[in-house]
């Protein structure tokens, strides 16, 4: 439809042009059908041009061999290990502890069959270097939490997720929130934890912060706050050969891939 509509427009001025240049010069006749047909396809060129957008882009971090992937897809699709961001309990019950709707509540019902039973194992192995601190008073899930940042790899037959703590959680509501200075820590304990894990497998990250947790920043920033903490932990030492940020498609009409590889280039 965007497609339509700028052709439209374009159309319509270069038909108006044409038909001026008509009426003052008619002797060349410039009202035919190939002229028609030209402008018919010059004004579709132009909207292809206008409308289209890269879904993917790839932007090497300088002076390494780190390659920052950028890509409008399935994150749960994807090769390589994926990080999907939890709250500060490790919840594992779908409802208010955990919405069904995000990758949280995705990962325990596509990969666990909504069973929470194997996942809950694995935490407690992964979490025992944590010291974890009892909240008696929460009304639903889990009563113990975790300090933002703690990892844990869980796997699901041959699948990898590496989970962090971003989110605080309400012990009332189970409502979960974050702010700027959580997610810079916890994406960076995430790093740190994937250095020791992906053994050159690619790593894939979603846009976090940008559903549940409530940091209400618009997508491009969210964005290039997770591209300048990945390029900075890369510096100091290689995470892992490819980072793939995955961004859903409802994010499609947010940003234009080329602009956001144009301003990291080289950086």
């Amino acid at each position: 439809m965007k497609l339509l509509a700028v052709a439209f427009v374009s159309f319509s001025g270069l038909f108006t042009l044409a038909s001026a240049v008509d009426f003052f010069l008619p002797l060349l006749g410039i009202k035919n059908p190939i002229v028609l047909g030209l402008l018919s396809l010059g004004s579709l060129v132009y909207g292809l041009k206008r409308v289209w957008k890269p879904s993917k882009v790839e932007i090497p971090v300088a002076n390494c061999a780190t390659c920052i992937e950028i890509v409008f897809a399935d994150l749960f699709a994807q090769d390589g290990i994926r990080a999907i961001a939890v709250n500060e309990y490790f919840d594992s019950k779908i409802g208010k502890p955990v919405s069904p709707n995000s990758l949280h509540g995705l990962l325990i019902t596509k990969c666990f069959g909504g069973s929470p039973l194997s996942f809950d194992d694995q935490l407690i192995t992964e979490l025992a270097a944590y010291s974890p601190s009892p909240e008696p008073s929460k009304v639903e899930g889990k009563n113990v939490k975790y300090e933002i940042g703690a990892t844990a790899m869980v796997k699901a037959n041959n699948d990898q997720f590496l989970l962090y703590a971003l989110t605080h959680t309400d012990p009332a509501t189970c409502k979960a929130s974050a702010d700027v200075t959580m997610l810079w820590n916890a994406v960076n304990s995430l790093w740190k934890r994937a250095r020791n894990e992906c053994n050159a497998l690619p790593l894939n990250v979603p846009l976090v912060g940008s559903g549940l947790s409530g940091l209400g920043l618009p997508t491009r920033d969210l964005l290039n706050l997770i591209i300048l903490s990945a390029i900075t932990e890369t510096k100091a030492r290689e995470i892992t050969k490819r980072i793939r940020i995955v961004l859903h498609r409802d994010r499609f009409d947010d940003l234009d891939l080329r602009d956001v590889k144009s301003y990291w280039k080289d950086k």
